[in-house]
């Protein structure tokens, strides 16, 4: 389990790290990237912040529940180790790649405030999923909890 929690962990610093680094270059180096798109092409720009709109906020409460998912926490409890790797990658990467993404766009557009907005969104979700020792036991074993409680009460 310990060596599933180091895998997680590498990757949730690695998102973080990348939309750090997006956010360092744009603001501090104020490296231009507005340059990837041009004034005229206002269409394309309204049709990326829609598709990310709807992805964000189709996507984030998706990750967030994704262990409550009847097969996915019923692989959980049957093989834990690599369950929890699988899609706690997933989780994990949903979230990180969507968070780069907006960071991304919010520079490229030219700061565009909705792509601004959904990135510090979804850095605000990104606690919810840190893969801690004790969340990873917890999402792993809750049923057998569960049923001790009930023991306890009858």
């Amino acid at each position: 389990m310990k060596k599933t929690r180091n895998i997680l962990v590498v990757i949730y610093a690695l998102m973080l790290l990348a939309a750090a680094a997006i956010y360092i270059c744009g603001d501090y180096l104020e490296v231009d990237m507005a340059v990837l798109t041009s004034d005229t092409d206002k269409q394309t720009g309204y049709v990326v912040q829609m598709v990310m709109i709807l992805l964000t906020l189709s996507l984030v409460p998706l990750a967030l529940r994704l262990f409550k998912f009847k097969q996915i926490h019923a692989s959980l409890l049957a093989s834990p180790a690599t369950a929890l790797l699988k899609w706690g990658i997933v989780r994990i990467l949903v979230l990180g790649l969507l968070l780069v993404t907006n960071t991304l766009l919010y520079y490229i557009y030219g700061f565009e405030p909705s792509f601004g907005y959904l990135a510090v969104m979804i850095l605000l979700t990104m606690p919810f999923v840190v893969p801690t020792m004790s969340r990873c036991k917890a999402e792993t074993e809750e049923e057998k909890v569960e049923e001790a409680e009930k023991e306890v009460e009858a």
